[in-house]
């Protein structure tokens, strides 16, 4: 089954500490960044120290533009407003303080004032100008960084819910597959226990157990002349590790069969009757009779699987096989009186002693002869089951096609693959020519839809008055 992961993303949400925390705050002096009065005194005092030694030492007065643009327009893009004035002011203070000029003769005072001041003034419009802007920019870039993170954590929130809903979706795909594996595995077993015969039955109720209650040790107990003997025994380590035989006597008999009761390890009360024999114990009771055919005893069983709904679970298996065995036996019973079995075609299973006698001592009186065809078919257990009626029809066709009508065929067994054919006024040699023409014919009629097939046939004579010791024997 596949498994839908839900992806991971690039920055993960699960770590809020890398996303959502704030920068570290700057540190200040008396309002002003650190960092920025550190840069603005390191400029100036290196650009007064190469003015001094390297320059005219007139403070760049010549040079244009001047070079304490540089430091003016890095605070102003970097800091803002606030430090960029600081800047300016440093600057014009570093620039003017002991280097005023004297005023020219032939210059007015406002055009000496005008040239003295012209950078200073250009520094402070620029400040204010730039820095403006890139505080703009600054509020900006935040407000989109605030967004951005809001984002990522709105991103990280869903991330987790699609994780959250593809396990939830992956948890209810693996419970309906489980569900769905259940109701197949119950679907089976009911059509394993869902026989019409009795001994076919208990050879399903392993199916239904196992899928119902899944114990590691069971037995299945039937009553035989009023005793409880095992007819199923599942998981038992040793022959004789648990009584084979319960009378009615006994405490546990008494209590399951006699008073049907459900005995189970955690009742104090009902631990002296199972006395190490099991942890559960219960009658298989018919629900619409009302009729005890036995006992099913789990005597180990997963300390987690034992709950409340087991025991419900456990009394539910007792009355579907109870149930199911009782309606077998009543198909039993009602087949035993039939002339006819599954096929119309075929006589029943039970009716074929009763039809043989009568024609054997018949034979004997009147001096004819009789044989019997054992005919099998090999190979029919790989057929399914819903179509293992079509054996017999087949059966039947290739029957009434060679035989005579007087020639009587019946189901030998209730599996409905073994069948017996009686032949009245036939001896042993025509017998064999009969069972040739039956074999040839069904095995081309089971050929057009069950090639794997097999059809095997036996002749015995019942009867032969030519036989000097009455004519009994079998022969193939």
């Amino acid at each position: 089954m596949a498994v839908l992961t839900a992806p991971r993303l690039a920055m993960d949400p699960a770590s809020p500490a890398e996303t959502d925390a704030p920068p570290r705050p700057a540190r200040r002096l008396a309002g002003w960044r650190l960092i920025a009065l550190l840069e603005i005194g390191v400029f100036l005092i290196a650009a007064l120290l190469l003015d001094h030694y390297l320059f005219a030492g007139d403070r760049f007065a010549a040079v244009q533009p001047h070079p304490f643009w540089i430091i003016i327009l890095l605070t102003a893009a970097q800091y803002g407003t606030g430090e960029a004035l600081l800047a300016t002011i440093a600057c014009s203070i570093a620039l003017l303080a002991g280097n005023i000029p004297d005023q020219p003769i032939d210059q007015d005072i406002y055009s000496f004032y005008l040239d003295l001041f012209r950078n200073p003034i250009l520094w402070l419009l620029t400040v204010i100008f730039v820095g403006e802007i890139g505080r703009r920019h600054r509020n900006r870039i935040a407000d989109l960084s605030h967004r951005l993170s809001h984002s990522e954590r709105q991103v990280g929130v869903l991330d987790e819910a699609y994780r959250k809903l593809a396990e939830a979706k992956t948890r209810l795909e693996v419970r309906v597959a489980g569900q769905m594996k259940t109701v197949v595995a119950l679907y089976e077993a009911a059509r394993a226990i869902d026989r019409q015969a009795p001994e076919e039955v208990l050879a399903g109720v392993d199916q239904i157990i196992r899928t119902i209650l899944d114990p590691q040790q069971y037995s299945v107990f039937m009553l035989q002349n009023g005793v409880l003997r095992p007819l199923v025994t599942e998981g038992w380590e040793k022959p004789d590790q648990y009584r084979r035989e319960f009378t009615a006597d006994s405490p546990l008999f008494h209590a399951v069969i006699g008073q049907q009761r459900l005995l189970h390890a955690a009742q104090p009360a009902d631990l002296g009757i199972l006395n190490g024999e099991g942890v559960i114990a219960g009658p298989l009771l018919a629900a619409d009779t009302g009729e005890v055919y036995g006992m099913l005893k789990i005597e180990r069983i997963g300390f987690l699987d034992f709950t409340l709904s087991t025991l419900e679970n456990f009394r539910v298996t007792c009355d579907w096989i109870a149930t199911a065995y009782a309606h077998a036996l009543r198909f039993s019973k009602a087949e035993a009186g039939a002339a006819y079995g599954t096929s119309r075609a075929l006589f029943a299973a039970g009716f074929r002693e009763r039809q043989t006698r009568v024609i054997t001592d018949l034979a004997r009186r009147t001096g004819f002869p009789v044989s019997a065809l054992r005919l099998s078919v090999q190979g029919s257990e790989k057929v399914p089951e819903a179509r293992r009626p079509a054996i017999s029809a087949a059966v039947g066709k290739a029957v009434q096609a060679t035989l005579r009508d007087s020639d009587l065929a019946f189901e030998h067994q209730k599996s409905g693959w073994d069948f017996e054919v009686l032949l009245p006024a036939t001896p042993h040699r025509h017998a064999t020519v009969a069972a040739e023409k039956l074999r040839h014919e069904l095995t081309a009629l089971l050929a057009k839809e069950h090639p794997g097939l097999q059809v095997s046939i036996a002749v015995r004579r019942l009867y032969d008055p030519s036989d000097g010791n009455g004519g009994a024997g079998a022969q193939d």
